[in-house]
């Protein structure tokens, strides 16, 4: 109730003042700019890439040393009782990683850094992305909603006329009739465009994180991104050739971890009775008789084959995206060329003329009716090429984010 009541409220004020009231204007690079400081999605993307980055760092970490402390030979029978021939041992070990363990830890945690890094890049430009569609979908609201007033007002007038010639013989009661069902066709489409004004306002409220419900975009000509190498690898396939470098070290890592490690320990052990002392060394290496590692060392492998055919994929993908969204780009170009020139002109022209043959008695109802009709479906159509224009645009910076 409380947004239909503020819908119908907002319709009547842009009825009587011709202007977007309580809206307040932003630019679409001002929108980028603040939906990157306040996202959460950023801010999420950014943490984790700073967290890949000290994994990166810790994994070069080799093991600690073992300090232990062994006492025995104490509290048992005879000889042994109390703590006449305790003999106690403190032993310093340590764990000797072979088979390039290290290095390979460290070259997943690297590669797991970049594909953090480049999803942080990717989390930026689809940001920017759902920015801009937002904003030329909210300039596209507001065209169409400042129409639909307009018509509104058209309409108004129109059926006051009718009925003023009605009255005089001029024209037949259907005249008036239908007159009417235009006025009430016009404020219906004027309720809709309105609703999903609304609609767009609190959209790009969201994406920016804005605390006005009430923006208004301001439009700005943006020239078409020049073109990328085709050797350039995009930003969707850096991240799958990241996944699959990735996935090529988890190979080597599972390798690795399949050869046993040796500790090594050195110590002094102190014999009580005599109180003499003694040197105490050893070295200690697992037998791999029942777990070689197999299963991971496969299921590694695996994820390799798939990683590499995804980076094949993204690459296809990518070339399709980049040539798709530049045709569209250049269709929707041309399109708005040809309705904002003589399509336009010509259609205000007809109307202008309709409106004097029909003040003059020359034309009917219906004919003005049909001018008025075309010019807004002429003026429709060009609010929709420059929103195509600018999805496009949007999906073909996507597609070249590198």
């Amino acid at each position: 109730m409380f947004i239909s009541l503020r819908a119908a409220c907002l319709a009547g004020a842009l009825v009587a003042t011709g202007s977007t009231v309580n809206a307040e204007p932003i630019t679409l690079s001002d929108a980028l700019k603040s939906a990157v400081g306040s996202s959460p999605r950023v801010t999420q993307a950014k943490a984790l890439a700073e967290a890949a980055e000290a994994r990166a760092r810790q994994a070069g970490v080799s093991p600690n040393p073992e300090l232990s402390l062994e006492v025995e030979n104490f509290a048992g029978s005879g000889v042994f009782q109390g703590l006449r021939s305790t003999e106690a041992t403190l032993a310093l070990s340590q764990r000797l990683e072979l088979g390039g363990k290290r290095s390979a830890r460290v070259e997943v945690a690297r590669a797991e850094r970049d594909f953090a890094f480049l999803s942080y890049k990717a989390a930026l430009a689809d940001l920017d992305r759902e920015i801009r569609l937002a904003h030329a979908e909210l300039r596209a609201d507001e065209d169409r909603a400042i129409l639909a007033r307009d018509n509104t007002a058209s309409a108004e007038e129109l059926a006051r006329t009718a009925r003023i010639l009605v009255d005089a013989g001029r024209e037949p009661p259907l005249r008036q009739l239908r007159a009417e069902a235009a006025l009430a066709e016009a404020k219906a489409e004027q309720a809709r465009t309105f609703g999903e004004l609304l609609s767009s306002r609190r959209l790009l409220a969201a994406l920016i994180w804005s605390d006005d419900p009430e923006l208004s975009a301001t439009f700005a000509e943006e020239a078409a991104p020049a073109n990328v190498p085709v050797e350039a690898p995009t930003l969707n396939e850096q991240l799958a050739i990241a996944q699959k470098n990735a996935a090529l070290a988890r190979v080597r890592l599972a390798r690795a971890n399949a050869i046993p490690d040796i500790t090594a320990s050195g110590g002094v052990r102190r014999f009580a009775e005599g109180r003499e002392t003694a040197m105490v060394a050893g070295v200690s290496i697992s037998l791999p008789f029942r777990d070689r590692n197999r299963g991971t060392i496969e299921a590694s492998q695996s994820e390799s084959l798939a990683a590499e055919a995804a980076a094949m994929l993204a690459r296809n993908e990518a070339n399709r995206a980049r040539y798709d969204a530049r045709m569209l780009l250049g269709a929707a170009e041309l399109r708005y060329e040809a309705l904002a020139g003589l399509g336009i002109s010509q259609a205000e022209e007809a109307l202008r003329l309709a409106q004097i043959g029909y003040n003059a008695g020359k034309f009917s109802l219906l004919e003005l009716l049909d001018a008025r009709n075309a010019l807004n479906a002429a003026r429709l159509n060009l609010i929709q090429a420059r929103f195509d224009r600018a999805e496009a645009l949007a999906a073909l910076i996507r597609a070249n984010a590198l």
